[in-house]
């Protein structure tokens, strides 16, 4: 019987291994993607995540993941994914959180949200990284509130690295600024910045991640940011590109 030769290195292999093979394709993700009619006008913070991988690999942009705002892992687990699918060995996952939940929220218009909402301890969300085939050696967390964490330790811990691909679900603009701010140094040519909640607070441009960004492009001179694409209910992303 003629046997295809792309299916030749499946042979002898476990059944788990080839299904997870098979998952981890980019293949697999190229037909989900044109089977899934959504993705025309309303693309999942999964599918999000598979365009800035694949664009950081077709752009060789070398950096790390670095995800603020983490709740119970499922935009860092799909950033695993795509770290292995994608083959970035060189890549290291940073997540950055309180891991108490939300900090003060204050009193601002359309505000949905609350003091301690998206608490997950750390003890908790490390066992969920396991469940999910995390390896110690893949990631690195930060954890406390961002005023207090954002620090020049941090700065230390991530001395001579890069950022490739950056997730932000901080809600709050408080937050989102602290972030930026934090970000800025390690940003290079074609670094993506994904917002999760661009568009909460009902769009309004004076709130949120939205007002936070339009401040940290208007206090710095070194970043510039490229609308790329709108993603989910409430997202974002940009490209950066750096001046001079």
């Amino acid at each position: 019987m003629f046997i295809p030769y792309a299916f030749e290195p499946y042979f002898h292999m476990p059944i788990r291994k080839i299904v997870k093979r098979v998952v981890d394709a980019e293949w697999v993700a190229r037909m989900i993607e044109v089977l899934d009619r959504r993705s025309d006008n309303r693309m999942t913070e999964l599918g999000m995540l598979s365009q800035a991988f694949e664009f950081v690999k077709i752009n060789q942009v070398i950096g790390d993941y670095l995800e603020f705002g983490l709740w119970r892992g499922k935009t860092f687990g799909y950033a695993h994914r795509m770290k292995r699918r994608y083959r970035r060995n060189d890549m290291k996952l940073w997540g950055f959180d309180s891991f108490q939940g939300l900090p003060d929220t204050g009193e601002h218009p359309d505000n949905i949200w609350h003091k301690g909402q998206f608490a997950c301890t750390r003890e908790e969300f490390q066992v969920i990284l396991e469940s999910r085939g995390f390896k110690p050696s893949e990631y690195e967390l930060v954890e406390g509130f961002y005023n207090e964490s954002l620090n020049a330790a941090t700065h230390r811990r991530f001395a001579g690295r890069k950022a490739a691909v950056i997730y932000i679900d901080c809600d709050l603009y408080e937050s989102t600024i602290q972030v930026l701010d934090f970000v800025q140094s390690y940003l290079v040519d074609g670094s993506i910045i994904c917002f999760d909640d661009f568009y909460n607070y009902k769009g309004d441009p004076e709130q949120g991640e939205q007002k936070a960004l339009a401040e940290f492009r208007q206090k710095q001179t070194r970043v510039r940011v490229i609308p790329y694409m709108d993603y989910a209910p409430l997202g974002k992303s940009f490209i950066c590109r750096m001046n001079g």
